[in-house]
């Protein structure tokens, strides 16, 4: 266990070394792995917002994991965006495909929080994209029938054109698990940009807002949420959502 803790930990900051924005997407991770489970997810986001640059901004993702044993979850996953531009939309189309891993670093409740880490990279299918390295520490505590999640993020572009600044944020998560069907909550994003230069609380992008959690079936879980933006680099208001099928 000390070994394996140790290799992943190592794992981490080299990838965090290693020559956008912060958050690939929106959703605040916990820090398991369940063996032999296999899912297929869809996540997305759509913004709103009275200026155009900002407007209907959108985002979504099709992935299949697989819980390889108890401390490893993996994922393969294609992305496709719609921008806005001075006269519409663009056209939904694929952008990247990201492989992505969290590894649970201790059996759930042997310590005081439960922790983990997220590995994801990022590959362009665009030419003239770059490509992205992100690393997340994943920690989570519940008391009561609360559950308190934090992910504190960093980001590096790789390749051709890429900024060779690291990026860093949180994203949290505080949820009432009032059955397993519907759990109410709250949620906050911070973008803190590039570390070696602190931006104005403006020019970083906050939201917050609430989100729902369950089951909708034995087999489909939800995460659906509305976040508002709290400064002014953030969008007037961002559609969530996370929708899993497990087989």
């Amino acid at each position: 266990m000390k070994l394996r803790i140790a290799f992943i930990i190592i794992a981490f900051i080299f990838s965090l070394g290693l020559p956008g924005p912060v958050f690939a997407e929106k959703q605040v991770f916990q820090p398991y792995a369940e063996q032999g489970e296999l899912e297929f997810e869809n996540t997305g986001v759509y913004d709103i917002d009275p200026h155009k640059n900002k407007n209907a901004v959108q985002e979504y993702k099709y992935a299949i994991g697989y819980g390889v044993n108890s401390f490893w979850h993996t994922e393969l996953e294609i992305e496709a965006e719609a921008l806005p531009t001075d006269d519409a939309i663009t056209p939904v189309k694929a952008t990247h495909m990201e492989w992505e891993n969290i590894f649970q670093l201790a059996p759930k409740g042997e310590y005081w929080l439960d922790p983990g880490v997220y590995l994801a990279y990022e590959a362009p299918l665009i030419n003239k994209q770059v490509g992205q390295f992100e690393g997340k520490i994943l920690l989570e505590k519940s008391i009561g029938k609360i559950t308190n999640i934090l992910n504190i993020s960093f980001n590096q572009e790789v390749g051709e054109g890429a900024d060779r600044h690291t990026d860093a944020g949180v994203s949290w998560s505080s949820r009432y698990r009032l059955s397993r069907y519907f759990e109410p909550g709250v949620e906050y994003w911070n973008d803190f940009s590039a570390i070696t230069h602190q931006l104005d609380y403006n020019q970083q992008s906050h939201q917050v807002g609430p989100a729902f959690y369950g089951r909708l079936t034995r087999h489909i879980n939800y995460d659906i949420g509305y976040l508002f933006g709290i400064s002014d680099a953030s969008p007037r208001g961002e559609l969530k959502w996370v929708i899993e099928y497990e087989f």
